[in-house]
C-alpha cells in the first residue's frame, strides 16, 4: 500500500520528525558516497599530484642552480688555464728564459757549479724541460736567487733540491753548494706533442 504526503501529515509529530531524520540520513549517505568520498579522493590525488610537481619542480630547480655553478667553476679553469698558457714559454723563448735564470744566479752572488739542460719530457698537453744545476754560496744569496727564479715572466719551478753541509768560505761565511733541478713547461702545439710521442712509441715497438 502507498503512502501518501497526506497520510504523512496525519502522523504524529513524532513520526514525522523520524521520518524526516530517517530521509536526511538517507540523502546525507547518498551524498557521502556519491558525491562527496569520491571528490575527497580526487582531492587526495590532485593533492599527491601537487606534491610530486612541486619536488620536481625543487629538484629541478637545484640542477639548475648546480649547471649555472658548473658554468661559472668552468669558465674559471678556462681563465685559469688560460693564464697558466700565457706563462709557458714557446719553444724559441727557452734558451732565453734559461739564460735569464743563470744571470739571476750570477746577480745573486752564486757560482754555478753545473748548469745542464736535460731531454725534455712530454705530458698532456706540455712539455717539461728540466734543467740540472749546482750552485754555491751563500745561504742568502741562494734564496734570493730561488726568489728571482720565481718571479721570472714565465713558470720556472725549482725541484729535487739537496743541500750539502756548509763550509767556511771567504771572511769566514758559511757557503752552501746545492743541487737541484730548474723545471720549465712548454706548450705543445698537437703537431708537436705527436712529434714528441713518436720516439717513445718507437721505442715500445722495439
Amino acid at each position: 500500500m502507498a503512502i501518501s504526503i497526506e497520510d504523512i501529515q496525519k502522523l504524529p509529530p513524532k513520526y514525522k520528525i523520524l521520518i524526516g531524520v530517517a530521509l536526511f540520513a538517507l540523502l546525507g549517505y547518498f551524498y557521502f558516497f556519491y558525491f562527496l568520498q569520491p571528490a575527497m579522493e580526487k582531492k587526495t590525488k590532485l593533492e599527491e599530484s601537487l606534491g610530486n610537481l612541486q619536488r620536481q619542480i625543487i629538484a629541478r630547480q637545484g640542477v639548475v642552480r648546480q649547471i649555472a655553478q658548473h658554468k661559472k667553476d668552468i669558465a674559471m679553469l678556462e681563465e685559469n688555464l688560460k693564464m697558466a698558457l700565457n706563462k709557458l714559454p714557446e719553444n724559441k723563448e727557452i734558451p732565453g728564459l734559461l739564460r735569464s735564470a743563470s744571470e739571476a744566479g750570477t746577480t745573486a752572488g752564486l757560482e754555478f757549479l753545473l748548469f745542464e739542460p736535460m731531454k725534455s719530457t712530454p705530458k698532456e698537453f706540455y712539455a717539461e724541460i728540466p734543467v740540472k744545476i749546482k750552485i754555491k754560496g751563500g745561504f742568502h744569496d741562494i734564496a734570493r736567487f730561488f726568489d728571482a727564479v720565481s718571479n721570472l715572466p714565465r713558470i720556472v719551478n725549482v725541484t729535487n733540491m739537496k743541500m750539502g753541509d756548509a763550509v767556511k768560505g771567504e771572511d769566514d761565511k758559511n757557503v752552501l753548494t746545492v743541487d737541484c733541478y730548474l723545471k720549465t713547461y712548454m706548450f705543445l702545439e698537437q703537431k708537436e706533442e705527436k712529434a714528441e710521442k713518436k720516439p717513445d712509441e718507437a721505442k715500445k715497438k722495439k
